[in-house]
């Protein structure tokens, strides 16, 4: 084995700085970069010429200055690599594969259980697909439950780990593909970081608003993931001693009142006990059904919306009050609700924070389509990939 020198480690470390940093800021100036990273102009240059032999980097124009010369402006190429996201939902695993700028460049899908004994099966036999027919660098795999950060075992979900390995070892033995597995929440918040509502602050709280209830927290602009990863989860904050049986064991947690499945059961029974809504002309009933019908004006829906985003704010107050966040972020199925579930999660935030909490805060819903996690498992793999040496 050849020992690198000191110079040569220094070197790789400024190579993969320069590259995360125009891969997280966009396109930048050799003497932005010098300034940021605190190392000299010639430096920086000698780097950035060597990446753009090897298509890393390319120059994409000048900057605007009021006189001199104008300085020339480098960004990362999107096609220097191939990244696939597989996405794992509750009833369907979504798969991506996108370029370094987020650009889609094939998408697949298909309906599967969380909970299904061939999964991992299932999943290798479309990855498998993909891979013959894109050059694919890395793996990063998006998955709901108690994911353990040292082994990548899921404990949500036994099925996800076959013959004792996580499900990312058993699709990296079969593609030879680096793979990394993620945590749903805690990746959709690192999506916003770099590339959505979150891009530039320091403390913010993500809420994925889905069949189950997650939190993803960045602190202090670090993501925070608990000592065994398990960080988040708001939705097992118990509200009521007395209430529903949770899939967690325990009675009343929050996620048995404010989530996907809560208001699809809350909405299930209404239609049983002959509540008049015009969801009763369903044969089969959709989530999307409620959301649409509350949006229409369905006093039945708009009711049930409004009192899961009642029932989430109280539980989003304790949180508020243990991270003092500048902004929250309502991500997942449910934020399609819009404007109807802000409004009345603003409110139940408004009575149960204490003001000085809520005077600078923010709330509001994703613009990123449910792609919030999907960017952030890519991002998450990219700096795992740098972090590693393996360009």
């Amino acid at each position: 084995m050849v020992k690198k020198s000191v110079v040569d480690i220094k070197k790789n470390i400024c190579v993969f700085n320069i590259i995360e940093e125009i891969y997280k800021s966009g396109q930048v100036t050799i003497a932005t970069l010098a300034k940021k990273l605190h190392t000299s102009v010639p430096s920086i240059t000698v780097i950035v010429n060597e990446l753009i032999e090897l298509n890393w980097l390319f120059e994409v124009g000048y900057s605007r200055t009021s006189s001199g010369r104008r300085p020339i402006l480098y960004d990362i190429n999107p096609q220097k690599r191939k990244v696939m996201v597989i996405d794992i939902n509750i009833f369907e695993t979504r798969f991506f594969v996108l370029d370094l700028r987020n650009n889609i460049i094939h998408q697949d899908s298909m309906t599967l259980s969380i909970q299904d004994e061939t999964l991992i099966s299932k999943i290798n036999e479309k990855a498998t697909e993909i891979t013959a027919l894109h050059d694919i660098w890395v793996v990063g795999i998006s998955s709901p439950g108690l994911i353990s950060t040292e082994t990548d075992i899921n404990h949500s979900y036994s099925n996800h780990n076959l013959n004792n390995k996580s499900i990312c070892a058993n699709i990296e033995e079969l593609l030879h593909i680096p793979t990394f597995l993620n945590h749903d929440t805690q990746a959709a918040i690192m999506g916003e970081h770099h590339f959505g509502a979150a891009k530039g602050l320091q403390n913010v709280l993500l809420v994925n608003f889905n069949w189950g209830l997650g939190m993803g927290i960045l602190s202090n602009g670090r993501l925070v993931k608990g000592v065994s990863g398990f960080a988040g989860e708001l939705g097992h904050i118990q509200m009521n001693p007395d209430g529903d049986l949770c899939q967690c064991g325990k009675r009343g947690c929050l996620e048995t009142q404010a989530s996907a499945l809560a208001l699809f059961r809350k909405a299930e029974r209404g239609i049983a006990s002959g509540v008049s809504t015009s969801l009763s002309s369903k044969e089969k009933l959709w989530l999307e059904d409620i959301i649409d019908a509350a949006i229409s004006g369905d006093e039945f829906s708009i009711d049930l919306i409004l009192e899961v985003g009642k029932e989430l704010g109280k539980g989003l107050a304790v949180a508020v009050h243990m991270f003092n966040p500048e902004i929250v972020i309502i991500d997942g199925l449910l934020s399609k609700a819009g404007e109807l579930l802000l409004t009345s999660l603003s409110q139940s935030i408004n009575k149960y924070c204490i003001p000085d909490f809520k005077k600078d805060l923010q709330i509001q819903m994703s613009s990123m389509n449910q792609m919030s996690k999907v960017f952030g498992v890519k991002s998450l793999v990219f700096c795992h990939m740098l972090h590693r040496g393996i360009m």
